[in-house]
Parts: structure tokens; C-alpha cells; sequence
């Protein structure tokens, strides 16, 4: 089994949904992937954010169990696949040495209503309302189903 790695900043948020929502469409297609999380800076042992698992929950996933990880102290030679949710993780994930044949930007759709957006990654939601975490959620689906079609 192959091994992603989603990487975030505080792996409270983005890259805790991100994992748990790949590994449920993993499952359903079949494929012989399983995804983590972790944090660039992520700090101690700590749960995902309250929003994050109302908003996983909200579509049949659950995040009650996930704890911080921080990216340094991983043994990044096991996994075969590192997905970042926005060009600055993508970027330390460069400098930790992963070679770009093993790196991924998680990318969101466009936003249509505002066309100076330019963002590329998925928006951070820390501190935001259910709302926040909902569209967070709803950006690393669609994000996830097309990094899925390129496995």
C-alpha cells in the first residue's frame, strides 16, 4: 500500500479533512493508497479544530481521533506521495529534500467571483466559523477527486 502525506500548517484543519476525505474516495475507487496529515508547525499532541470535525462529520467522516503531527519528526521515507495545501508547504516540503516527482499542490477550483484570486491552495480556515470549515471542506473534495484521477 501506498502512502500520501497531506501537509498543512498546524495539521488541526486543512490537512486532517483533506486526508480523511482521501482515504474515503481512495476506498470507494479501490486504489491501493492511504493518506496522513501533519503540520509544518504543528504544535504537541492536540486534537483537529472543533469545525473540522463538525465539517467531516457533516459528510460521514470522522475526525474525533486525529492528534498533531509534526512534519520534522516523521519518517518521510514512508510515504511515496507528499500533497501540500498551498505553495509555502509545497515549498518546505522542497527544502526537506522531497524530490518534485513526489510533490503535490493541492489545488481549488477558481473563484469565479472574484477574478483577482489567485490563490492556488486550499484557503486556510483556522479560526473561522462552521462556514469557513464547510467551504474548506467543500474546496479539498473537488481538489482530492482531481488529484485522484492522476494517481
Amino acid at each position: 500500500m501506498k502512502k500520501v502525506l497531506f501537509v498543512c500548517t498546524g495539521n488541526t484543519c486543512r490537512s486532517p479533512m483533506a486526508a480523511v476525505i482521501f482515504n474515503s474516495l481512495a476506498a470507494e475507487k479501490g486504489l491501493d493508497y492511504v493518506a496522513e496529515s501533519a503540520g509544518a508547525a504543528a504544535v504537541g499532541d492536540r486534537p483537529a479544530s472543533h469545525n473540522a470535525v463538525l465539517a467531516a462529520a457533516e459528510i460521514g467522516l470522522d475526525l474525533s481521533a486525529h492528534r498533531t503531527r509534526f512534519l520534522p519528526a516523521l519518517d518521510l521515507n514512508e510515504y511515496s506521495l507528499f500533497v501540500a495545501l498551498n505553495d509555502e508547504h509545497y515549498e518546505i516540503l522542497r527544502s526537506l529534500g522531497i524530490p518534485d516527482s513526489m510533490l503535490r499542490l493541492l489545488r481549488r477550483a477558481p473563484n469565479v467571483d472574484d477574478i483577482y484570486d489567485l490563490r492556488q491552495g486550499i484557503v486556510d480556515p483556522y479560526g473561522g466559523d462552521i462556514n469557513a470549515y464547510r467551504k474548506c471542506r467543500d474546496e479539498i473534495i473537488g481538489a482530492v477527486k482531481m488529484l485522484i484521477a492522476t494517481l
